[in-house]
């Protein structure tokens, strides 16, 4: 029996009892189940009598990520508004995803102080903090990128070769927007047009997974029906977290074979160190790997699946689902969210680009201390 999640049931009656599944892990597919073996779940009266709306472990959980968000939010703030970083450079996508936690953290602090009584905030808690892993593998291929750009050189990077022809970066824009799947044939030469469309391809199969295990009877979870919308919602959502996970390994060889490329520069000037930027950029690789890993055994194994009714109690989630998803989830994202940004102290001295040279011997812009 499926319970639609916006029904006054939740706020009127006790149903037997029930939990909330999404449909896939931090996607807004989600479905009331009706189940026999789970306790009842108590109404609105006695939630407000009982004292059921305070602050819980998952509000201090949400609050602490929150807080540490915010503090990135404000000097990124601070360096937008002193001009020490440009709007129109790779800290603007790092500054939308710390937008994005942060109203994502602020859903987890409602959520864990008024549990389902209010769905809404879980739905917007599991919309919000779905786009964070993906913006961070994203974050990191641009950062490293950038660094191609400033210090190799070339002045060009073997992930992303520069168009020199402003036409032709708002045609691939416009084609990346309208026809994606035909953009890898197009520009068959960019490895960056060719993980983003498979990153849109790991994303719908993720969501298309979820959707169709959202629809399983998990009353009678031996019918075959049933079996079957769990292992082909299983198949579909591991490969398309495996997705993630391997454009994450082909992030750590990009950074590898920067780093040899860089100690044969440094070697060959006499110096002996290497760039900072590309040291920090390899330690950010570790908690975005252990951040992938988690996504594909969250959606290869029940235990750590939004799905098991397990993961649930009367106040939303339990102690043990709120200590796996932060410490694999979320902290590993905002250290990697954190480590990015201290890449500004450590690329201040690099020198331009070959876009800020010919933009400074044209006149259009001045020379940025960060691009």
């Amino acid at each position: 029996m499926f319970i639609d999640l916006q029904a006054k049931v939740l706020c009127t009656e006790r149903p037997t009892s029930f939990v909330i599944c999404p449909g896939t892990p931090r996607f807004p597919f989600l479905t009331i189940f009706v189940l026999s073996n789970l306790q009842p779940w108590p109404t609105r009266s006695e939630m407000s009598l009982t004292g059921e709306h305070k602050f819980t472990k998952e509000s201090g959980a949400a609050l602490v990520f929150g807080i540490g968000y915010f503090i990135l939010f404000l000097w990124m703030i601070y360096a937008y508004a002193t001009h020490r970083i440009k709007r129109k450079s790779r800290y603007s996508i790092l500054f939308f995803h710390i937008a994005i936690r942060i109203a994502s953290q602020g859903c987890g602090v409602a959520f864990g102080i008024l549990g389902f009584d209010n769905p809404d905030v879980f739905l917007a808690y599991l919309i919000l903090g779905a786009e964070g892993y993906f913006t961070l593998v994203i974050c990191a291929y641009r950062f490293l990128i950038s660094w191609h750009q400033h210090n190799l050189p070339s002045k060009e990077s073997f992930l992303e070769p520069r168009e020199t022809d402003k036409s032709r970066t708002r045609r691939k824009i416009l084609i990346m927007a309208l026809i994606w799947p035909a953009a890898p044939f197009i520009y068959w030469r960019n490895f960056m047009v060719w993980m983003h469309t498979f990153l849109i391809l790991a994303n719908i199969a993720i969501v298309t997974g979820g959707s169709y295990l959202a629809g399983a009877d998990y009353t009678q979870p031996d019918l075959p029906e049933t079996r079957n919308r769990m292992q082909v919602s299983k198949i579909t959502r591991v490969a398309g977290q495996s997705v993630f996970l391997a454009c994450n390994f082909i992030l750590l060889f990009s950074i590898i074979r920067t780093l040899m490329l860089d100690k044969r520069e440094v070697k060959s000037k006499g110096e002996g160190k290497i760039h900072p930027t590309l040291i920090l950029l390899f330690v950010t690789w570790f908690p975005l790997i252990v951040r992938g890993v988690f996504g594909v055994l969250q959606s290869g194994i029940w235990g750590l699946s939004y799905y098991n009714p397990e993961n649930y109690n009367s106040k939303g989630f339990t102690d043990r689902f709120i200590a796996i998803e932060y410490c694999l989830g979320v902290l590993p994202e905002w250290l990697s969210a954190a480590l990015l940004l201290c890449t500004y102290g450590t690329s201040r001295g690099d020198p331009t680009s070959a876009k800020e040279d010919s933009a400074v011997k044209n006149g259009e812009v001045e020379k940025s201390e960060s691009a």
